[in-house]
């Protein structure tokens, strides 16, 4: 669609996209320009390997089996079913769990079996508690996994608490929701006018042709006599 037609649209319909732009507006002015402050707990889980490596366990015979391991539990975590035993023990924000990335030359990303949990929500005392019962759930659902690959109690890997949850909170832009709210306001506007515009309609090819534009093609042939056969009568 070429662009004088979409100004064509909106001259057109200018109160149809007055009306979709306002809705916009109002629709984000709450939750963008005068939302609540939101605050974040992070805390962060290490893996401890057993303390006799002479015994064997399949989930602890290397550094990368550990924080693989640990990566299991964070899915286990992050599972639908998981999610709803979360939120029937008081976890009902938005939370994360992910391998933490601290690692260098000498220990490559993610070789280093630590865990990073978020808790975001509005209530800072809410997403901290939240944060706790997280690490509390995850050391429960590592032995719970290791229990039922058959290791033993006392060559099982252990959890820490690397660091305690801590509360920030997060300072958004309000100036770029502003400009994000203007920018989704236009674009509805100007959906709103072009699918409204008029002429957008095009007529059905099976609706019957306008009386005086022509024969219709299916329209049987005229019967009435052509002046040839007058003559041919009147003599």
């Amino acid at each position: 669609m070429a662009f004088h037609e979409v100004l064509a649209a909106l001259r057109a319909r200018w109160y149809l996209a007055a009306a979709a732009l306002l809705c916009v507006a109002v629709a984000g002015w709450t939750a963008v320009l005068h939302g609540g402050p939101l605050y974040q707990a992070t805390a962060a889980v290490v893996l401890v390997p057993p303390k006799e490596p002479s015994v064997p366990n399949t989930l602890a015979s290397a550094t990368p089996s550990i924080a693989a391991a640990g990566l299991a539990v964070d899915d286990i975590l992050l599972s639908p079913a998981e999610g709803a035993s979360l939120r029937a023990q008081g976890v009902t924000d938005a939370y994360g769990i992910v391998p933490r990335n601290n690692g260098t030359n000498e220990t490559p990303a993610y070789r280093v079996p630590s865990e990073q949990i978020t808790v975001t929500g509005a209530d800072p005392e809410g997403v901290q508690q939240e944060a706790e019962t997280l690490i509390a759930d995850y050391g429960v659902r590592l032995r719970s996994m290791q229990s039922a690959a058959g290791v033993p109690l006392k060559v099982q890997i252990t959890d820490g608490v690397l660091a305690p949850p801590t509360v920030a909170e997060l300072h958004g832009s309000r100036s770029r929701g502003a400009v994000g709210l203007g920018l989704l306001g236009a674009g509805a506007a100007v959906a709103v006018a072009v699918r409204t515009r008029p002429g957008r309609a095009t007529q059905d090819p099976n609706t019957p042709a306008v009386a005086g534009a022509g024969p219709h093609p299916s329209s049987p042939p005229s019967s009435s006599p052509t002046s040839e056969e007058n003559d041919a009568v009147v003599a």
